[in-house]
């Protein structure tokens, strides 16, 4: 019942700001500084990154690290490439969509093979919204090694929140709520882009 009502008062605050990737502006200035803020400007972002962080925790030793190391990696990628070839239509439905797949993986308790391909999957389309939104010849090395910082910070944040849950009786209710949390703000944003 407690993770109905979260995921219900979730979906309306979502509903406010019903759009995938939100007065994001790329203002080069203090270039690192600017870049490690950006992260924690959108929804989007900060959930991604944190659920990223807790799925970490979820699938054991092994990918602890590799988790947020191939978000980051995909994310740095994907931002060069999308600063080259610019905006896609409807690139803001694949942000909705992946942090749905994020919040769908935590709620099946998901640790499939393919898990790294979503991670990543979703760190591209983040990097590439980032690049897109930049204008052509503006890419900015400093702000995109602080947005890199960024979100590692935010990784950290959901790694740390993840081995609270994992210190609790009932880990995997609070592991499926933050799951099922972020499906629901996923579908206002979803729903917010349509």
């Amino acid at each position: 019942m407690m993770l109905r009502i979260l995921a219900l008062i979730s979906l309306f605050v979502a509903v406010s700001t019903a759009n995938a990737h939100p007065g994001h502006s790329h203002d080069f200035s203090g270039a690192v500084e600017t870049g490690i803020a950006h992260p924690w400007t959108g929804i989007d972002h900060l959930m991604a990154m944190v659920l990223v962080g807790v799925m970490a925790t979820q699938s054991g030793l092994r990918r602890r690290w590799m988790l947020p190391a191939l978000f980051c990696g995909a994310m740095a990628v994907a931002s060069v490439a999308g600063q080259a070839i610019g905006p896609i239509f409807r690139l803001d439905l694949g942000l909705a969509i992946a942090l749905i797949a994020l919040g769908v993986c935590l709620v099946r308790r998901f640790h499939h093979a393919m898990l790294p391909a979503i991670v990543t999957l979703c760190g591209g389309l983040h990097g590439f919204a980032h690049g897109a939104g930049w204008g052509a010849g503006d890419v900015s090395m400093p702000y995109l090694a602080g947005m890199i910082l960024g979100t590692t910070v935010l990784h950290l944040v959901g790694m740390g929140i993840g081995t609270a849950f994992n210190q609790t009786r009932s880990r995997s209710t609070w592991v499926r709520g933050t799951g099922t949390i972020a499906c629901a703000v996923g579908v206002a944003l979803l729903l917010g882009t349509v």
